[in-house]
């Protein structure tokens, strides 16, 4: 067999089941083995969302997807999944083709250093040079994207690595699986003695918790001593189901309840302190509050907390939440009087709230309207809602709603998009209806990049290249194969949202709505 031969079984034997690409020169080896073994091709018009897609696959399953382009240019489109995963911290393979090795460094065909551009956001990046150790180093390259730290890995394969042929007497297995790693960041002691200390304590929940299995542990903690928890926005969700202590989203850019100033004690729970919590400056939160971390080992903890006594803090979770209902009160009001009687984000927020099911799954792509639904969550925030990540990156939803169709062919899927962030790669429509990749896409159309121009309108009176011309987004979805659907008024919304959830292919709600963020 052939190096790309043995490396497409290998994919398969970790349970691939499919690769996101657009085909390409540099991988016409690789399209013909995926063929001959039976591995899925979807086939994108941008490597943009193929990208997207091997990414919302990992960000949803914590198994890496897989994503192969070309070269060059294709390989820097396809790297934009790359960060948003690097980010996020989801597993994913980044495949890239090139031409000869033996050529490579005398200008031969998109002759560029693939693997230096990958390395500052990845977990490990190689050139593939060796055919006989394709499966040493597909192995070390998975174990880096899946590891205690999971992200984005990548791997370069020259087209004459691919077309050698290695028997099996020749081949390298790949390496004996190392011990785990040790859990990074505990604190225990520390944390028992700083809770036992704290009136006003918070958890901050991130994607660590998700990536590292420790939802339901943290939230049984929060939901056993009453500890107001909440999730760094764009973060992965953690509470699958309602949760008392669940307190929202810290870190939105339209603000939110005086909930993490005013905590003693910041329980740091598989989340980054970046800016999204002041970086835990003075300021952010109070100059005498104790800051603790803990990613992993929560049920452990949960265990030593409660033999130190497991004090409860009930009377500052009812603090809490009233603070957020009272904030969300006041958000409620503000879209009421933008509304106007007319359609709104609230209008979107509502018609989703009553007809996905607890298994749907919901992706958001878009700054204000994405900011409408953090500021309006109800008491969860599940692991299988999807957001753009901590990159904050627009555009991703195409790519991602096909993603997430492919990971779970039988689950209610509606992607809820600004009309700036549909258009980066509106085309994908064609290739999800072709391929039977079905989802409904809501898409909230204020014709402007929403959260821009509102800043714009603050700052400066005006807004500045913020402004968009109006798409007829039904009409475009029906010339793409889709279904074009198109929503005047809240009634209309819920009732083409029901049929595009009983629908199996492609529904496309146009929802013209009034501007203005939270």
């Amino acid at each position: 067999m052939t190096a790309v031969e043995w490396f497409v079984r290998d994919l398969q034997k970790r349970g691939v089941e499919w690769v996101a690409t657009l085909c390409g020169h540099g991988l016409d080896p690789f399209d013909q083995a995926c063929r001959k073994h039976g591995l899925r091709l979807v086939d994108v018009r941008n490597e943009q969302s193929a990208g997207y897609m091997a990414e919302a696959h990992g960000r949803l399953t914590k198994r890496p997807g897989v994503v192969a382009v070309s070269s060059a240019v294709a390989h820097a489109n396809a790297m934009t999944g790359v960060v948003d995963a690097f980010l996020d911290g989801a597993p994913m393979l980044l495949l890239t083709g090139a031409a000869a090795l033996r050529t490579s460094g005398l200008g031969h065909f998109q002759d560029i250093d693939q693997v230096a551009l990958a390395q500052s956001a990845t977990r490990y990046a190689r050139l593939m040079d060796r055919p006989d150790r394709t499966l040493q180093i597909l192995d070390e390259a998975w174990r880096a994207a899946s590891g205690v730290r999971p992200g984005p890995v990548h791997l370069t394969f020259p087209m004459d690595m691919q077309r050698t042929e290695v028997s099996d007497r020749r081949m390298l297995p790949a390496t004996r699986e190392p011990a785990a790693e040790a859990a990074a960041g505990v604190e225990w002691e520390r944390a028992v003695a700083a809770l036992g200390r704290a009136e006003q304590p918070l958890i901050v929940a991130g994607s660590g918790l998700y990536y590292g299995g420790e939802a339901e542990a943290v939230c049984a903690f929060a939901r056993e001593f009453s500890v107001p928890l909440a999730v760094s926005i764009w973060d992965r969700g953690v509470v699958d189901e309602p949760l008392e202590a669940f307190v929202g989203v810290v870190g939105a850019a339209t603000g939110g309840p005086v909930i993490l100033p005013g905590a003693d004690c910041v329980l740091m729970a598989g989340a980054e302190p970046d800016y999204r919590v002041g970086y835990l400056h003075t300021g952010a939160i109070r100059d005498d509050a104790e800051v603790v971390r803990i990613d992993r080992g929560w049920r452990e903890f949960t265990e030593a907390y409660r033999k130190n006594g497991g004090k409860r803090h009930l009377s500052w979770l009812s603090e809490a939440r009233r603070r957020r209902a009272v904030y969300q009160e006041r958000v409620k009001r503000k879209g009421e009087r933008q509304a106007g009687g007319a359609l709104h984000a609230l209008h979107v927020v509502r018609a989703v709230e009553k007809t996905l099911p607890d298994d749907g799954l919901l992706l958001l792509d878009g700054g204000s309207i994405g900011q409408w639904f953090h500021q309006l969550l109800p008491d969860r925030y599940p692991g299988h809602w999807l957001t753009c990540g901590r990159s904050g990156v627009v555009g991703w939803g195409l790519g991602g709603a096909m993603g997430a169709r492919a990971a779970y062919p039988d689950r209610p899927l509606v992607l809820v998009s600004g009309d700036g962030a549909f258009t980066f790669t509106v085309a994908e429509l064609e290739c999800a209806a072709r391929q039977g990749l079905g989802f409904v896409a809501i898409v909230a159309d204020d014709e402007a990049w929403g959260i821009t121009e509102q800043g714009h309108l603050q700052q400066f009176g005006e807004a500045i290249t913020s402004k968009l011309g109006p798409i007829d987004f039904a009409g475009l979805a029906e010339s793409l194969g889709a279904r074009g659907v198109r929503a005047t008024n809240d009634a209309e919304l819920e009732q083409a949202l029901r049929r595009g959830l009983a629908d199996s292919g492609v529904t496309v709600i146009h929802a013209r709505i009034t501007g203005g963020n939270p």
